[in-house]
């Protein structure tokens, strides 16, 4: 009897596993880079044994995203493109334009020899009408002038490159990427494989970057142990925009930015805290967000020791003087000396652990990260539970400088 409940057992786990399988679909995101006419000529290729996908409903403005045709039917309805999937399969082609400013300068840009944008542009997001269950196996496949090289946060895309995503069942390619003629320097840090990549003669300093993540990456992973297992930094100079912007799995940075400002913050660092707060699906506060990037920038250069005590006091008391000045407040979204605020209240939430002797504000953090909502009111929660004890002055201090909510 015990046999045969095994063997029953046995048989439902395989049919179980293979009715999973039969729901995966193949999805080739594919692109042509072509320099001369400023544009990628992109395609999403569906392949499927049964009808797991229906239809593909894309966020795809027409300044953005242009020229479709595919099989199957394809409507536009204003900013979005639906596509009614074939029953065996179909191929959706478009063109995107590269070249996207931000402000007098571009944070997307492509010339001659080199090209860098975020994958997110290239392959736009999706309502999915698909089988219940049904999972993408999707792969990423770049194409270019001779001698071009794509270096994206998945690795190098040579023939083709798997792309997943551990939130959704749809997986696309996101983050950023670098392509062209390009130069790069790869190294295994705090347990994370770190790829610094640019195009040549773009003064990036590859090497200084990388010497910079092993003096702080450990400190960082410490605090947030879901970063993840790939890092990719990319980074030009001409023309390109001057500061750092995030993206999953990677990273755009100026080659002209420092890696430590005069006031002791660090962009490369306020970057990487958004890389990992950005996977982060919950509803975000953005004074909080924008707070912790900035306050463990300050924060981890102080713990391995990349700037003194003294130094790391005395940019607290210019950060005073800043939210003063300007009223800051901690709102959302928050400016600058609204930053400046939050960073401010972090640290008066560690100082009142520290008086205490109930640990660190990491811990806090760590469970506000991953909770289900990340906002003043469960800050305080979660730290009067370390504290064991209610604070006045961090109630004071939320309710002094935490702006109405808009609306």
């Amino acid at each position: 009897m015990l046999k045969y409940l095994l063997s029953c057992l046995l048989c439902f786990s395989l049919a179980s596993a293979q009715a999973a399988q039969d729901r995966d679909y193949l999805v080739r995101f594919a692109g042509t880079f072509i320099p001369e006419r400023g544009v990628v000529a992109a395609s999403i290729r569906i392949t499927q044994s049964h009808p797991e996908v229906r239809e593909l409903d894309l966020t795809a403005p027409q300044s953005r995203f242009r020229n479709f045709s595919g099989d199957g039917k394809l409507v536009r309805k204003g900013q979005r493109v639906v596509w009614t999937v074939p029953r065996e399969g179909g191929t959706l082609s478009y063109e995107v334009p590269v070249d996207h400013n931000r402000g007098e300068r571009f944070d997307a840009r492509m010339v001659d020899d080199w090209a860098i944008l975020r994958l997110d542009d290239l392959f736009p997001a999706a309502r999915v009408r698909s089988l219940k269950g049904a999972v993408s196996i999707s792969r990423l496949e770049l194409h270019g002038p001779a001698g071009w090289i794509f270096e994206s946060r998945y690795g190098r895309v040579i023939d083709t490159v798997r792309v997943e995503s551990a939130e959704r069942r749809y997986h696309r390619p996101t983050g950023w990427l670098v392509a062209g003629r390009v130069g790069y320097r790869r190294a295994k840090i705090a347990e994370r494989l770190i790829t610094v990549a640019a195009p040549v003669g773009q003064g990036m300093r590859r090497q200084d970057l990388l010497a910079f993540m092993r003096w702080t990456l450990p400190d960082l992973v410490s605090v947030f142990p879901d970063f993840p297992d790939r890092l990719l930094i990319v980074g030009a100079r001409d023309e390109m925009w001057r500061g750092g912007l995030s993206g999953p799995g990677s990273i755009y940075l100026h080659a002209e930015r420092p890696l430590i400002s005069e006031n002791a913050t660090s962009a490369l660092l306020h970057e990487l805290v958004h890389m990992v707060t950005g996977q982060i699906t919950a509803p975000k506060e953005d004074w909080i967000i924008e707070g912790l990037a900035e306050y463990y920038s300050l924060e981890t250069l102080r713990r391995s020791g990349g700037i003194s005590p003294q130094r790391h006091d005395k940019t607290l008391r210019q950060l005073s003087d800043w939210a003063k000045r300007e009223n800051g407040r901690l709102k959302s979204p928050s400016g600058g000396a609204d930053t400046a605020r939050a960073v401010l209240v972090l640290n008066l939430f560690q100082t009142e652990l520290t008086r205490h002797e109930a640990g660190s504000l990491d811990a806090v953090i760590g469970k506000l990260l991953n909770g289900e909502a990340i906002n003043g009111e469960r800050l305080l929660e979660l730290t009067e539970a370390q504290l064991g004890v209610d604070s006045p002055a961090l109630r004071k201090a939320l309710k002094t400088y935490l702006a109405p909510a808009a609306g």
